[in-house]
Parts: structure tokens; C-alpha cells; sequence
């Protein structure tokens, strides 16, 4: 007999922003107290050098940026929406993206790439053998960020993202006294997306830091089982799977990657 119910896991930067202060009549060959500025009736607090969690006024160019991502992947393995398997996976990615600043923040449009570990369930003795895994597991999405400032350097954002999401499926069961298996590999992909928000620290006008939350999910998949009995196939039938993940991210948004640092 096949069985029938297997299954996998579904699972700010604020924008740039030069403080605006006014001009000043000054005694030719006087220097200007830059920090000074900051003091006079009307000026603006923000620092003197922009930073990427500053309010521009919506009057910024789009900015480019490329973000390294790691973190943690709480995911799930389920069949027929039971969850019959959890556990804690690397993941590891980039992604790079167009900031465009808005008052009181940016609006980010991005392309992510990442990759998640895989994982295997085993049991064995000395009569049978069940194994089955979830490798290669990747997304490819195109995000939507909303960043907001709530202090010079501090921030946070929301928002999600759509897409595709796949891994490789294998299952297998071997049952020696009676010379049965069951066998079944199957690379799927999928519609996938992801919602989430976070925190965001401006290191200086082109670094920021991102720690992040996101709910992560792939559409279900359906996989052949084929029933062996002597090594010839006897019956078939699909088993659906999915995958989702709730998932703690830390990015390093680099502002004009590109640009010299001098």
C-alpha cells in the first residue's frame, strides 16, 4: 500500500536624507560652525552627512542597492495540510533592489534570490528502511518594501513579495522481508511568496543593517509513488507535499555598491 499522506513545509531602511538648514550670513574668511547650524530656530535635527534612515522629502534619486542575507528557517514538512515533520534550517541568499525616497521613509522595489537547507526523515531496522527528503530547496522573488524613520538612524519596514519556490522530493521504503518498495523522486516548483517586516539600523549614508522577519510558503506539489514487489512495479499514486518556514533574516543593505568608498 502507498501511503497517501506525506508532506512538506510551507513556509528602514528609512530613506536618504540630508538634513535642510538655512543659510547664514557669515564675516568673509569666518569659518561656519557646521554643528551650530543644528541649533538655530527651524533647523532640522537630522545629522549633517545623509543617512539611509533619514526622511528625504521625497526629493532623493532612486538609489541602487545589493543586501548579503542569512538567517534561521523554522520550517514545516506537511501532506493534506498535516504537519508531520518541523525543523530549524540555514538559509542564505542576496538580493538587489531600487530604493525611491518618500516622505517620512523609501519605498523599495527587489529581486531576492535564496537557498534553504535541506533535511531528511529516517527510520530503520533490521527488516525495513523509510527515508524521506527535501533538498534543493530554493526561492526567486520579486519584493515590495515600505521603509519608515522613526529617529535619525532608526527604522522599520513591511511588506512581501511574490514569485517561484521549489526542491527536490525523494522518498523511499524497503521492506526486505518481503522484497517491497516503495519508491518516488520528484523536483517541484511552484508559485511562492512571502510576507513580513523589520528593523533597521543606518550604519552611514550607504550601509544599513536589516534584521527581519518573514513567513515564507510554496505551493503544494504532487509527487509519483511507485509500489515495487520483486523489482517489478505493481501500483502507483500521488502523494501531495508543501512547504512553508517562518524565517529571522539579517541583511547588509550597500548603497551604491559600486561607487568608490574614498
Amino acid at each position: 500500500m502507498i501511503a497517501s499522506r506525506l508532506g512538506f513545509a510551507i513556509i528602514a531602511a528609512l530613506a536618504v536624507a540630508a538634513g535642510r538648514v538655512g543659510a547664514v550670513e557669515t564675516d568673509p574668511g569666518t569659518p561656519i560652525d557646521l554643528a551650530a547650524l543644528s541649533r538655530l530656530p527651524g533647523a532640522s535635527p537630522a545629522p549633517l552627512l545623509p543617512c539611509a534612515t533619514i526622511d528625504a522629502g521625497g526629493d532623493a534619486g532612486p538609489r541602487f542597492y545589493l543586501a548579503p542575507i542569512v538567517g534561521s528557517s523554522w520550517a514545516a514538512l506537511a501532506a493534506d495540510d498535516d504537519v508531520i515533520a518541523s525543523r530549524n534550517l540555514f538559509t542564505a541568499g542576496a538580493a538587489a533592489g531600487m530604493a525611491l525616497a518618500r516622505p517620512r521613509g523609501q519605498v523599495r522595489l527587489e529581486f531576492e534570490g535564496r537557498y534553504r537547507d535541506g533535511f531528511a526523515l529516517q527510520e530503520s531496522s533490521p527488516d525495513a528502511f523509510a527515508r524521506l527528503a527535501i533538498d534543493q530547496n530554493w526561492s526567486a522573488l520579486v519584493n515590495l518594501w515600505r521603509d519608515v524613520s522613526i529617529g535619525e538612524r532608526f527604522g522599520v519596514y513591511a511588506g512581501g513579495g511574490i514569485g517561484a519556490g521549489g526542491y527536490s522530493f525523494d522518498y523511499t521504503v524497503v521492506d526486505r522481508t518481503s522484497a517491497i518498495e516503495i519508491l518516488g523522486a520528484n523536483a517541484i516548483a511552484q508559485f511562492a511568496w512571502q510576507a513580513g517586516g523589520g528593523l533597521l539600523y543606518a550604519v552611514s549614508d550607504r550601509i544599513t543593517l536589516d534584521l527581519g522577519y518573514r513567513f515564507y510558503g510554496v505551493g503544494t506539489g504532487q509527487s509519483l509513488l511507485t509500489l515495487y514487489s520483486g523489482g517489478v512495479p505493481v501500483d502507483s499514486g500521488l502523494v501531495t507535499t508543501g512547504f512553508s518556514a517562518s524565517e529571522l533574516l539579517l541583511a547588509v543593505r550597500i548603497y551604491e555598491p559600486f561607487r568608490s568608498w574614498r
